[in-house]
Formats: structure tokens, C-alpha cells, sequence
């Protein structure tokens, strides 16, 4: 039982790995909870993507949050000691976006994820920019243009 959160996170990290990012809107028929979610990986290590999820509890005409979460792996866990992130938006530094570290390590794969949870608002204020810069530690990168689509397509399946 132990070994299934690490062995689910290898075989997640494979099948996204081979594309972009997958859009998924599914209702749980155990708990009634609806996900609308853009799960992205990226396709080599130590690069970066960003995901993005609505959660509907059961029952609620709408979200009871929205999460974004920036992502990479590696043969490591190289963000452990140093994972604080700093956020541009269209040029503009974003104070709003302080991210919580996790990690899971599986066989010789460590997945490293920045979570944060946020109001539509804010969700709709970063997919309406154009550019979205962050950097980790002393490790910068872009969020891509197909992160950006699938984060709108979350929020234009949220209305």
C-alpha cells in the first residue's frame, strides 16, 4: 500500500510526459467531487511546466478552489534546500504568488512540485497575461504557451 503514491507518480509522470498536457473535466463516482484540471509534465528532466485544477466539491454550482502548480523532476530533489520562487507577469513583479513545496521521489525519479491555491480572480488575472516568468532559487523559466491555454481552457470550463 505504501508504494502506490510513488509508483502512481512515475507512471503519471510517463504517460504526460509524451505530450504537452492533457485536459481533463471528471466527476469521481465515489465522492461526487468534480475536477476540471490541465495536468502537465514536462517531457525532459529539469525542465519546468504548469497545471492547473478547479475542484468542485459535491453538490457546489462552483469551485471550492483552484490550484496552479508549477512542476519539474529530476534524478533529484535539487529544489529541497532552496525552493523559495519569485514571480514576473507580464514584467511586473507578482507578490501574490508564494508557492508551497512538496516531493515525491520514485526509483531514481524525483517530481518536485510549487503549489498554490487561488480565487478565480487571480486565476483569470494570470490567464489573461501574456507572459509569465518565475524563478526557483536561482533557476529561471517561463510558463509555456500551452500551460497559458490550458490554464484558460480550466477557467472557460468553470463559468
Amino acid at each position: 500500500m505504501r508504494y502506490r503514491a510513488p509508483i502512481a507518480a512515475v507512471a503519471f509522470l510517463f504517460s504526460i510526459s509524451a505530450s504537452a498536457g492533457v485536459f481533463k473535466d471528471e466527476t469521481d463516482r465515489f465522492t461526487g467531487n468534480r475536477a476540471v484540471r490541465w495536468d502537465s509534465l514536462p517531457a525532459q528532466a529539469n525542465e519546468f511546466s504548469f497545471s492547473t485544477v478547479a475542484l468542485y466539491l459535491k453538490g457546489s454550482p462552483g469551485p471550492g478552489y483552484y490550484k496552479v502548480q508549477l512542476i519539474t523532476w529530476g534524478d533529484s530533489a535539487e529544489f529541497r534546500e532552496c525552493h523559495h520562487t519569485n514571480w514576473l507577469v507580464d514584467g511586473v513583479i507578482d507578490p501574490y504568488l508564494e508557492y508551497e513545496y512538496s516531493a515525491t521521489s520514485a526509483g531514481s525519479a524525483t517530481i518536485e512540485r510549487f503549489d498554490k491555491q487561488v480565487d478565480r480572480a487571480n486565476l483569470q488575472r494570470l490567464a489573461s497575461a501574456k507572459l509569465i516568468e518565475f524563478q526557483v532559487c536561482g533557476t529561471e523559466g517561463k510558463i509555456s504557451q500551452s500551460d497559458m491555454e490550458g490554464m484558460r481552457k480550466v477557467l472557460d470550463a468553470t463559468k
